[in-house]
């Protein structure tokens, strides 16, 4: 493989492509009608099976040596591995140990606390906050922004963010004695 083929493919946008091979498909509609389209979509779709079971069985033959393991943890960090590893269901970290890792950096990136509340099966995250979730202006436009990226960085397959306000934190009661009456009085 020659250097410039591959500065190419390192410099590889995901999204990017993505946006690239949706608007091909939308042509290919333009021009053909729905049954070019039906067709079209198709090919995609069988072309990433093919992907799916290429990796599949790179993967498979790699995890049985010694080591490999915690390198495909460290190379699904990457973000267009990460990526692909997820689209396939392949990916060695599991979604909510990514998630979590993601809230850990915004945390330290916006100074607050988020909590993973669940992830359900349409690839929506809900997620806590500690403090001001999207009612608080443009900061908690931003915010929104942040943690959203941060968590589909770390695990494409989450299709929606939705950040809430966390519940507060239950006051604590203070129990204290009761004054003793003095000598001789009534209780």
């Amino acid at each position: 493989m020659s250097d410039q083929h591959m500065d190419r493919i390192m410099a590889l946008d995901p999204h990017t492509v993505g946006v690239r091979v949706e608007t091909l498909l939308v042509e290919v509609e333009n021009a053909g009608g729905q049954a070019a389209r039906t067709a079209a979509d198709g090919v995609v779709r069988e072309l990433l099976h093919l992907n799916e079971a290429g990796l599949a069985r790179l993967l498979d033959g790699l995890v049985t040596v010694p080591g490999v393991a915690e390198e495909l943890r460290v190379l699904a960090e990457d973000e267009l591995v990460g990526g692909l590893l997820a689209l396939y269901g392949l990916h060695p970290v599991p979604i909510e140990e990514r998630v979590l890792v993601a809230l850990d950096r915004a945390r330290r990136q916006l100074g607050r606390e988020f909590t993973l509340v669940d992830i359900d099966a349409a690839g929506t995250a809900r997620i806590a906050s500690a403090g001001c979730a999207s009612g608080c202006g443009s900061t908690g436009e931003s915010m929104d922004a942040a943690v959203s990226r941060l968590v589909q960085q770390a695990a494409p397959e989450i299709v929606e963010v939705v950040l809430e306000e966390a519940a507060p934190e239950p006051k604590l009661l203070q129990i204290r004695h009761r004054p003793t009456a003095p000598t001789g009085a009534p209780a």
